[in-house]
């Protein structure tokens, strides 16, 4: 499966690119699943994936959550304010 990740910010600055596509041949294939191929694919975001966040379809989602292909998938680093 081929999962488009949008990515914002400081991640999209960090590798110079607006969106990744991601191929994971297992099934299903769960937002960890997700995770642990942006790690192999682009190591520099190692540092932001520790606190980043996905959002699936415009919600939040924790790791057990398995995607679809045709799913909207964000990556949301760690933000602050106040």
């Amino acid at each position: 499966m081929q999962i488009r990740v949008l990515l914002f910010g400081p991640e999209a600055r960090l590798i110079d690119r607006r969106e990744l596509y991601v191929s994971i041949e297992r099934q299903p294939v769960t937002c960890a699943d997700l995770r642990a191929s942006l790690v192999a694919i682009e190591p520099r975001l190692i540092p932001a994936l520790r606190s980043a966040r996905f959002a699936v379809n415009c919600e939040f989602a924790d790791d057990r959550r398995q995607l679809r292909a045709t799913d909207e998938v964000a990556l949301i680093g760690a933000v602050s304010g106040g």
